[in-house]
């Protein structure tokens, strides 16, 4: 009788199962709420960022609006008044009511000066913003104001 082959009986192996993807470990779920933690707090500061840039971008487009008006239909006293006003509400919306809505003319400009790191509202073509401003008649040169506060309004520090 031949030999009976011993590996012959042998059952085949059987593999466990593969490792599934889910539910992911402990790590991956750490991992998950901290990417996801990042995400909020970007989409929070970058929020926050646009809403305080508004004010400055809103008054770039005004003073734009302003300058293309005044080049079609040059009231210059007109112009004056309403660039002061912009200042105004700019400076309003970026420093505290109580410490800009009383200041008046030398220590408006001084304000504007300051905040600015300029000096041209106290001693330059920007010192029409002061008393001057009520005149009837007041002698400025309105070309020279629209870089002046557009300057200043790029450039001066936000408070709040």
């Amino acid at each position: 009788m031949p030999a009976e082959n011993p590996l012959a009986n042998l059952k085949d192996i059987h593999l466990p199962p593969a490792v599934s993807w889910w539910p992911p470990a402990p790590g991956w779920w750490i991992l998950v709420v901290l990417f996801v933690l990042l995400i909020v707090l970007c989409v929070w500061w970058l929020h926050r960022r646009y809403e305080r840039s508004r004010p400055r971008i809103e008054a770039l487009r005004i003073l734009k609006d302003l300058q293309v008006q005044h080049d079609k239909s040059p009231i210059a006293l007109t112009t004056l008044r309403t660039l002061s006003q912009l200042l105004r509400r700019t400076a309003l919306s970026f420093y505290q009511q109580e410490e800009v809505a009383s200041l008046q003319g030398e220590e408006w400009l001084k304000f504007l000066d300051k905040n600015g790191k300029t000096t041209e509202f106290t001693k330059g073509v920007g010192k029409i913003f002061g008393e001057n401003l009520f005149q009837q008649k007041p002698d400025f040169e309105i070309e020279a104001l629209f870089p002046l506060v557009s300057k200043w309004v790029k450039e001066c520090p936000h408070q709040s």
